[in-house]
C-alpha cells in the first residue's frame, strides 16, 4: 500500500459514503425537528458493510475492497482487502483514538485526532466522522435555516468550521454537505445519491466525496454491495504484530 492509500484511508473517516444494492436492515426512522428542519437520520446499534473504495489524489488513483463495522457513537472500524483474501491494511476509530495498521510495509500508526488536524488542516472528531460517514443531520444549537428550492439549507458555524447542510424537502435526507476551515480555507464537500431504504429509512447508495485541501484537489468513493444493521455484537479486532514499525 502506497502512502497516497495509507493517508487515503485516513481521510475516508472524514470522507465517506456508500453505493449498495439489496440493504436486509432493521434500521429505524428518527425525525428530528430543530426549528424549521426536519430529517430522517438512520439509527441502529451495529452496522457492518462490505463495498470497493477508490481514491483520486495528484493525478494517482488506488482502488480496493473494504470491510466496514461501526459500533453507534463507539467505533468505526475498516479493513482494506485488495483481493484474494489478503489484508493491506485496518483503520480503527473511537472516541478519542485512531489507529492504522499497513500490513504491506509492516507499519502501525497509533494517535489521537491531534494527527488528523494536522495532518488534513481539519479540526474534526468521532461524532462528526461518524455522521458524514452515515450521511445523518447533526442539530447544534444556533444554527441559520433558509430555502433553497426543493431543499433546506441549515448553516452551521463551530469554532473555525463552517457547515452547510443541504436536505431533500420531500425525503427528509441529507443530499450535500459542505465543510468548510475558515482558517485554513481548506473543504469537504461530500455528496449523497441513489437512495434506497435500510429498513425503514432511506440511505445513499452512492456518495462522492472531494476535498480540498491547500489548493490540491482529492476525490474519495465509496461503494458498498452490502450493507445490514444488527443488535448482534460485533468484535471489532485491531492486533499490531511485535515485528511492525510504529509511524
Amino acid at each position: 500500500m502506497n502512502k497516497t492509500l495509507l493517508y487515503g484511508l485516513l481521510s475516508i473517516t472524514l470522507l465517506a459514503g456508500c453505493k449498495k444494492e439489496v440493504v436486509p436492515a432493521a434500521a429505524e426512522t428518527v425525525t428530528e425537528t430543530v426549528g424549521r428542519v426536519s430529517v430522517q437520520n438512520i439509527e441502529f446499534n451495529y452496522l457492518t458493510a462490505k463495498g470497493q473504495l477508490k481514491l483520486d489524489e495528484t493525478g494517482e488513483s488506488v482502488s480496493s475492497g473494504y470491510s466496514l463495522r461501526i459500533k453507534k457513537d463507539s467505533v468505526i472500524w475498516i479493513s482494506v482487502q485488495p483481493g484474494l483474501g489478503i489484508e493491506a491494511a485496518r483503520l480503527k476509530v473511537t472516541q478519542d483514538s485512531v489507529f492504522m495498521i499497513n500490513r504491506l510495509h509492516k507499519e502501525f500508526l497509533a494517535t489521537d485526532y491531534s494527527y488528523l488536524s494536522e495532518k488534513f488542516k481539519v479540526d474534526m472528531n468521532y461524532d462528526v466522522l461518524q455522521a458524514i460517514l452515515l450521511g445523518n443531520y447533526q442539530p447544534q444549537g444556533q444554527e441559520k435555516v433558509m430555502d433553497a428550492e426543493q431543499l433546506q439549507h441549515i448553516q452551521q458555524l463551530r469554532t473555525t468550521l463552517l457547515f452547510d447542510y443541504f436536505i431533500g424537502r420531500e425525503s427528509q435526507k441529507l443530499q450535500q454537505l459542505n465543510v468548510k476551515d475558515q482558517q485554513t480555507s481548506n473543504s469537504i464537500t461530500v455528496r449523497y445519491n441513489n437512495f434506497q431504504a435500510v429498513g425503514q429509512v432511506p440511505f445513499a447508495h452512492e456518495l462522492i466525496a472531494e476535498a480540498l485541501k491547500s489548493g490540491q484537489p482529492a476525490t474519495f468513493t465509496l461503494n458498498h454491495s452490502r450493507v445490514t444493521t444488527t443488535d448482534e455484537i460485533l468484535d471489532f479486532p485491531f492486533a499490531v504484530p511485535a515485528d511492525y514499525k510504529r509511524l
